[in-house]
């Protein structure tokens, strides 16, 4: 055993500024790593990684496991630095979506990350139906990965009608299987089983002492526990192996030069053969021990040579925290014994090259020191309480000494019946950000390998670490500058919103129109006017939007005269950027046994997965329907058979959603007066209120009824078609002129405001307002971004976060007499945890009884992850 010094090795720092002194002091000490420019390259790429490309990670944190349609899925998202899981420097604004289950975007959320991430809500559609919803969270920045380890994970969402869910027994069984992302068929002992090998560092060598990974699963990819021994090809045993519930395992052997081994397991009676990759004669060992407390790394040759010149690196996501250079008087091996109190948890990665900087072995690590754990700790001052009874919870974040911790968490009440479903893999904080985000989402059940500290775990999660290969780079793409220093998309702040394009031909867009260009954004009473440049392009802002703020565009410019001249110029608004495809990646499924009662949120007895399934829908339906009943904006009617005008209802309110006013007390629709042979200002003429005066084209229109506005004298209104304002104040374009050319037949409705119901256009509005809904607008379904003269579009923006509604049952209101069910009994995504004197965390239970768990999430300031659980009753 070789000992440790700073000639040998350096330890990571927890603080990311330290680097440069590690970087400076590794050049320092290595006078032949700098005579070696393969191992200085290396090293100097690694310390530029860490400091200028580290990468980023997002989690979400929901409040429930299960959802129906028409619930909210409140959320927390956390914004981490990549390597310290501490508060990211680069990132401040967090993307978040809900896709369906065909890969169709759903909604798409952008928020300012405040601290350490973000809170947020999404309402499920009523009209979605059953499957599994996807949930994606990233950062613009993370994009520059080639294969970016986005969150997502899958949330099973159940649709019901009303009548369909009064009775639990109503659910069938069937109606449960198919939420699983792992629904597959039961295997079949006849079928034979699949097995992987995976070689410890990469290869068997011949003569040297070797780990072999194995992996088990059926046809079905569900792991199996089988046991097997290595033979040679005289059937001669060379060691014995077994694999667990996860199909996961391990053997160690010394292969024998120029002999072929196999796998002989037994599995359903029968005896099943499997060669093994071939030991290579000449070659480099690679060999980890993890011990818990320590991790023994053995570099083993057996080349004449040995391993001078060799160097040895192991890293945290691209953080380098040992390096060793291989000397003459190590010979053919080595051994370094390495404590693991100072390093990060998670997944560590060591890397063994040859002196002439190609990669030859490498490893993965997962480091769980004791000293590492945060225990946090959740109680309530109650075991159990009655309906409407305030609870109060205490949250503490302990280190192993029972010191307190800083942090940041977020915490959710639930009804303990919304469990997955049978077969559904959980996502949780620790399984995200300590394994699954550095192994590209690759393995289904995570969580499974935090449940316990048992040493079968453990033993399981070194032999994944075995099969795995670390994904944020390729050694020979990260050197050559092809991967891992992608710049494509700069870290966002949150500046505001730019709204940018280019006007270009209607029919041929590459062709670009000089033109000038009109925004307004009515809800922030903007009204901006400038000119394109050269190359037809135009920018605006930046704003600060929230999402859904509708904004207008029009081209206002003199060289375009004629209607028809206008029309053949379209506005094209720049696409934000494209966004990343949906990856599926095939997962390592883990194969559990029987439900245990300390597992964290999931339930693997098929007859109790379906009876908690069952209970939670009784539970949503009974909250729907009582919010139904007391629902104040709610008339229910008695049943009537509706036919012929429902479609036209429908549309012509989705165009009455699209005005700024909504409703009016004057709305005159074309296809009551008859528009043959009409002209649009005729029609407009018939509007009560409206007065035209003069003969075309030189007609003035006015709005009687308002103060200086008499017929003969006063201002004209403001003129607004489709959402975009006829401007009447640019000199070029006569508002009159432009609806002068249209026909009747165009319009769907016209409404004309006054007083107060113009109120909502400011000072424009004074004179009142004529707001003209033509039928093109309802045949398209709304205004396209390329439609000719004008563009109307909803920027994304920056989305406002709500709050979660919390009954105060202390005094009685008059909105206390509706039965309170809720299934969120409680949500708050921003506690923070300062000292140990903190208050506890208060709220009502509701009128539903049963069992309420407690689940909390978060980071303690030096970036250890943490959750923990707890559990009460509501009892009549």
């Amino acid at each position: 055993m070789i000992g440790l010094g700073l000639e040998n090795y350096m330890i990571g720092f927890r603080n990311r500024f330290l680097l440069v002194l590690v970087f400076f002091s590794i050049l320092a000490e290595y006078s032949q790593a700098q005579e070696n420019p393969h191992n200085q390259k290396i090293v100097g790429k690694l310390a530029s990684y860490a400091m200028k490309h580290s990468p980023e990670k997002v989690y979400l944190h929901t409040d429930k496991h299960i959802y129906t349609n028409g619930e909210t899925i409140w959320y927390k998202a956390y914004l981490v630095d990549g390597i310290l899981h501490k508060t990211s420097e680069k990132s401040e604004i967090i993307y978040v979506e809900l896709w369906n289950g065909d890969d169709t975007l759903i909604i798409r959320q952008k928020l300012v990350s405040d601290g350490l991430g973000a809170q947020g809500s999404i309402k499920i559609p009523i009209n979605i139906k059953n499957g599994n919803l996807l949930i994606r969270a990233y950062t613009k920045y993370m994009l520059n990965e080639n294969e970016p380890a986005l969150f997502q994970k899958e949330i099973p969402v159940y649709a019901q009608e009303f009548g369909d869910y009064r009775n639990p027994d109503l659910v069938q069984d069937s109606e449960l299987g198919n939420y699983s992302s792992a629904s597959k068929k039961n295997p079949t002992k006849d079928q034979k089983p699949v097995v992987q090998f995976s070689p410890e560092g990469g290869h068997l060598v011949a003569g040297l002492t070797s780990v072999l990974g194995i992996k088990a699963t059926d046809r079905q990819r569900n792991g199996l526990a089988l046991e097997g021994t290595i033979q040679d090809g005289k059937g001669n045993t060379a060691g014995f192996f077994k694999t667990y519930e996860a199909g996961l395992g391990k053997v160690t052997f010394v292969p024998e030069a120029d002999k072929d081994y196999e796998a002989v397991v037994l599995y359903g009676g029968k005896e099943y053969r499997f060669p093994i990759p071939k030991a290579l004669p000449k070659g480099y060992v690679l060999s980890i021990r993890n011990n818990g407390d320590h991790i023994v790394v053995n570099v083993a040759t057996n080349r004449n040579e040995g391993l001078e010149g060799t160097l040895l690196i192991g890293h945290f996501r691209g953080d380098l925290f040992f390096e060793r250079l291989g000397k003459t008087e190590d010979g053919t091996s080595y051994s370094v014994r390495l404590n693991t109190d100072r390093l990060f948890d998670g997944v560590a990665h060591f890397t063994l090259f040859t002196a002439s900087g190609k990669p030859i072995c490498e490893r993965l690590v997962y480091i769980d020191h004791p000293k590492n754990k945060v225990a946090l700790e959740v109680s309530s001052d109650s075991p159990e309480y009655g309906p409407r009874e305030v609870v109060a919870v205490d949250i503490s974040a302990l280190d192993t000494n029972g010191t307190q911790l800083k942090g940041d968490f977020s915490l959710s009440v639930v009804t303990g019946s919304n469990q997955l479903p049978q077969g559904m893999a959980d996502t949780n904080i620790k399984s995200w950000l300590l394994l699954n985000s550095d192994l590209a989402n690759s393995v289904e059940d995570a969580s499974y390998f935090f449940e316990s500290d048992s040493r079968e775990r453990k033993y399981v999660l070194d032999a994944l670490m075995l099969t795995h290969g670390w994904r944020r780079f390729l050694w020979r793409e990260f050197l050559d500058n092809t991967r891992g220093q992608r710049t494509e998309h700069i870290p966002e702040k949150a500046t505001g919103t730019v709204i940018s394009g280019f006007t270009a031909l209607a029919k041929n867009p590459k062709v670009r129109m000089n033109t000038r260009v009109s925004l307004r954004i009515p809800e922030l009473n903007i009204i901006e006017e400038r000119s394109t440049d050269n190359q037809g392009r135009f920018s605006f802002g930046p704003y600060d939007l929230n999402d859904g703020t509708e904004t207008y565009l029009e081209i206002v410019d003199s060289n375009l005269k004629s209607r028809k001249k206008k029309e053949e110029v379209s506005i094209y608004m720049d696409e934000e950027w494209s966004l990343p495809k949906i990856r599926r990646t095939k997962k390592i499924p883990i194969k559990r046994k029987a439900k245990r009662t300390e597992d964290m949120g999931y339930v693997t007895d098929t007859l109790e997965g379906i009876k908690n399934v069952q209970e939670y829908l009784a539970k949503a339906y009974r909250k729907k329907s009582a919010d139904f009943e007391y629902d104040p904006s709610v008339t229910q009617l008695d049943e009537v058979e509706v036919e012929a005008n429902i479609k036209k209802k429908t549309r012509i309110e989705e165009i009455q959603s699209r005005t700024m006013h909504g409703n009016t007390t004057i709305r005159l629709f074309a296809d009551s007066t008859g528009t043959a042979g009409m002209s649009a200002i005729d029609l407009i003429g018939r509007a009560p209120g409206v007065l035209i005066s003069g003969n075309k084209p030189d007609q003035t229109i006015k709005i009687r009824g308002l103060s200086g506005v008499e017929p003969g004298g006063g201002e004209p209104p403001l003129i607004i078609v489709d959402g975009s304002e006829v401007n009447s104040n640019n000199p070029y374009i006569n508002p009159l002129d432009y609806i002068q050319n249209m026909d009747a037949s165009e319009i769907l409705f016209v409404d004309v405001l006054r007083g107060i119901e113009a109120a909502i256009y400011g000072l424009r509005g004074y004179n009142g307002v004529i707001v003209i809904a033509t039928r093109s607008q309802l045949s398209k379904g709304g205004v396209q971004t390329n439609a000719p003269k004008y563009a109307e579009s909803v920027i994304p923006g920056f989305q406002i976060a709500r709050e979660f509604f919390s009954p105060d049952y202390t005094y009685k209101g008059p909105n206390h007499k509706r039965q309170d069910y809720r299934t969120t009994l409680f949500w708050n995504p921003n506690i923070k945890i300062e000292d140990s004197r903190q208050p506890p965390i208060q709220f009502y239970t509701g009128d539903t009884t049963g069992t309420f768990l407690v689940k909390v999430e978060g980071i303690t300031r030096d970036g250890r992850v943490a959750m923990g659980q707890y559990t009460f009753e509501v009892r009549e």
